[in-house]
């Protein structure tokens, strides 16, 4: 009886990594690279996304960040999270305070899924002045704030749909926020035109469908 239990339960275990393999690979495989493909897979999941797919998908693998104290961070040295990035100078005024509050409604609001979330600020450039760095920390306690190169954030995305706007560039520049799944892709953006309800819907839609 007792070698009849051992067996019944191997045989659940190696059925569980069966069902998850065929979900992480199926994910791989359904990740849209076309118009035509994200609308059949948003078909097929029934839903409607709010932010815009990022065309192609980019990986942050490589992204070279530091903190403030100038340690390097690496994504593959971080714990497995879905992560919002926003980019911007050593100053965070306007549209940046907009985004940085917008997103943290965002991750209050996540509930249960908080925990397999968080938003980084990167500072390109250049450190955060001293009102920029007080009000972060008086306001946005959980916000992960780093140091990073605009060039090299910008050459990231400037094969993409969504190319790194830089608010020095251009007086009409839009201010994104860009959605980076479990294994450092690049997969959406998010603009001040998107209601936290709709990135809500968007981020709590893909965390039901992706290993924990």
């Amino acid at each position: 009886m007792t070698e009849q239990v051992k067996k019944r339960g191997h045989w659940q275990v190696w059925l569980m990594i069966g069902m998850l393999s065929g979900v992480i690979i199926a994910g791989f495989l359904m990740f849209p690279s076309t118009e035509e493909q994200r609308n059949s897979l948003l078909s097929s999941l029934g839903t409607t996304n709010h932010g815009e797919f990022v065309l192609p998908p980019v990986s942050m693998e490589g992204l070279m960040l530091e903190d403030s104290e100038g340690n390097p961070w690496k994504l593959s040295e971080q714990k497995t999270k879905w992560r919002l990035l926003i980019a911007g100078g050593g100053e965070c005024i306007d549209q940046c305070r907009e985004m940085i509050y917008l997103t943290r409604q965002v991750h209050i609001s996540l509930g249960k899924y908080s925990r397999r979330f968080e938003r980084l600020y990167i500072a390109l450039d250049e450190k955060l002045s001293e009102e920029t760095a007080g009000y972060l920390k008086k306001n946005h306690p959980f916000l992960h704030i780093y140091r990073g190169s605009a060039q090299e954030l910008k050459a990231l995305l400037e094969s993409t749909n969504a190319p790194l706007v830089l608010s020095s560039e251009s007086e009409t520049s839009t201010m994104r926020a860009y959605l980076v799944d479990q294994q450092g892709l690049v997969m959406m953006s998010y603009t001040l035109e998107n209601k936290g309800t709709e990135m809500i819907e968007d981020i709590e839609h893909l965390m039901k469908y992706s290993p924990q």
